[in-house]
């Protein structure tokens, strides 16, 4: 009897032991290294779409792999995906309209997203995207109302907002470069926490020079009632291919010159398109280019952030600048006017 308690004993551990060990964690599928090529296809292309699919489980399994382009789906299977191996994917896509749309790609336990901008063929036919995908326009009389909040916990100014308008009011070069000539006006005054002095500064006007070619500011000069006719001017330098037409991953670099009164300095700066995203604000919901600049030898520690919508806006939705100010300041579009 003994015995026999003692073999059942040892069998009902071994099972036990087996259960606990099992046959490993379910299979669980994540992607990485999604692409689409070309990265800035015309309409009529076929873009591919590519990703790899991982197993970060134990157990092998199937997985479903889905694709959504502007409501467009596709599906692709992958069997038996051994535990702690991966596969690719990939999709074709015929591009057949013009416009700016979001590629998802989805598993039963992970997705992700990548920008996707499809051109319209080139009005000359050479390729070079001066056709019909010009840069776009803007027009004396357009304007733009921006809400902007202002914050800097434990400064002397601890939280500000206003509004400020910017409207065109003509053409004017920066150096070599064609420039759209801006007048902004805050209402009220801006109040604003000096960067580099224990000054608290008010700020009535801000002329912007945006490049006509590219898209991007070139000068900021601001009315500062603390500084009574001192330049108080922001001027950037930019090189290589920047600004428009922009892609995603698309980068360039510059430098951003500050004076104000006494103070004048120079910061290199690198710039990079992290891709498109449909962004709210109080005056809508729209489809921006995601720039962000940060210092040189610093990346991924942003200075700037601007949401740039080409379309209906022409301009600017969004705007983060955290290196002019002591504090943060943060501006969204309201409202706007814009010609055809």
């Amino acid at each position: 009897m003994k015995r026999v308690f003692g073999v059942m004993l040892v069998l009902l551990l071994a099972v036990s032991f087996l259960a606990a060990c099992g046959p490993g964690a379910p299979a669980e599928f994540t992607l990485s290294g999604v692409t689409v090529s070309p990265s800035a296809p015309e309409v009529g292309d076929t873009v591919t779409i590519s990703a790899t699919v991982n197993n970060v489980g134990e157990q092998s399994g199937d997985c479903a792999v889905s694709l959504t382009v502007n409501g467009d789906t596709d599906s692709e299977s992958v069997s038996a995906l051994a535990g702690g191996a991966s596969s690719s994917v990939s999709f074709s896509y015929d591009a057949t309209t013009a416009g700016s749309y979001m590629v998802t790609l989805s598993t039963p336990d992970d997705s992700a997203t990548k920008s996707l901008t499809v051109k319209e063929v080139d009005g000359d036919g050479n390729g070079d995207g001066d056709g019909a995908g010009a840069v776009p326009t803007q027009s004396v009389g357009d304007y733009w109302v921006m809400e902007c909040s202002y914050a800097n916990p434990g400064g002397k100014t601890e939280q500000d907002t206003c509004e400020l308008t910017v409207t065109v009011v003509g053409e004017e070069a920066v150096g070599d470069e064609a420039c759209y000539k801006s007048a902004g006006v805050f209402e009220p005054a801006a109040t604003r926490d000096a960067a580099d002095m224990p000054l608290t500064l008010h700020i009535e006007t801000a002329d912007i020079w945006t490049s006509k070619d590219a898209l991007v500011y070139l000068k900021l000069s601001s009315a500062i009632s603390e500084l009574p006719g001192l330049p108080s001017t922001v001027t950037w330098t930019l090189t290589g291919d920047y600004g428009w037409e922009f892609s995603e991953g698309k980068t360039w670099s510059g430098s951003v010159r500050v004076v104000a009164g006494v103070l004048d300095e120079i910061t290199d700066l690198e710039f990079e398109v992290l891709g498109m995203e449909t962004i709210t604000v109080p005056a809508g919901t729209f489809d921006c280019w995601h720039l962000v600049v940060s210092e040189s030898g610093s990346p991924g520690t942003y200075v700037n952030e601007y949401w740039i919508n080409t379309d209906e806006v022409k301009s600017v939705v969004k705007e983060v600048e955290a290196a002019l100010w002591a504090g943060v300041e943060t501006r969204e579009l309201t409202s706007y006017s814009v010609a055809p």
